[in-house]
């Protein structure tokens, strides 16, 4: 690895998604986005559902995915994501998002924040509104 830069790996259920070097990273948590540069410090903590920004030192841009749930680790200079869910840009299905969205809203809306299937349909709606994010 060159100077100033550090390892990406993000891993969802259905294996390893992204590895590259990069320069930076951006991580969404529970208390705001979490920024990563060579040499960070240990560090553990949870994924929030939102969009992930790396500058991928290969390509030379910022690259994207949207990850939710699971955890974050930087050790020795490698910054790992171990997330329930990865989407990346290029492989999403945007038909759906707003009959998706429409439908999810709805049962939420009859839902109390006690129950507990309404932190799992907070979490798709949480996932549809970062990927239309990613259209803008």
């Amino acid at each position: 690895m060159s100077e100033g830069t550090f390892k990406l790996r993000v891993f969802s259920g259905r294996g390893l998604e992204v590895e590259a070097t990069v320069s930076a990273a951006t991580v969404p948590s529970e208390v705001g986005e979490l920024g990563f540069l060579q040499d960070h410090c240990d560090y553990v903590g949870l994924i929030a559902t939102g969009i992930a920004y790396f500058t991928d030192v290969a390509e030379g841009s910022t690259k994207r995915c949207i990850v939710s749930g699971g955890i974050c680790t930087f050790s020795a200079n490698v910054l790992t994501l171990l997330a329930d869910t990865v989407d990346l840009p290029e492989t999403l299905d945007r038909s759906q998002f707003a009959h998706d969205l429409s439908l999810l809203e709805a049962e939420l809306g009859a839902l109390s924040t006690f129950d507990p299937e309404w932190e799992i349909l907070s979490q798709k709606v949480a996932r549809i509104n970062a990927a239309r994010s990613l259209e803008h």
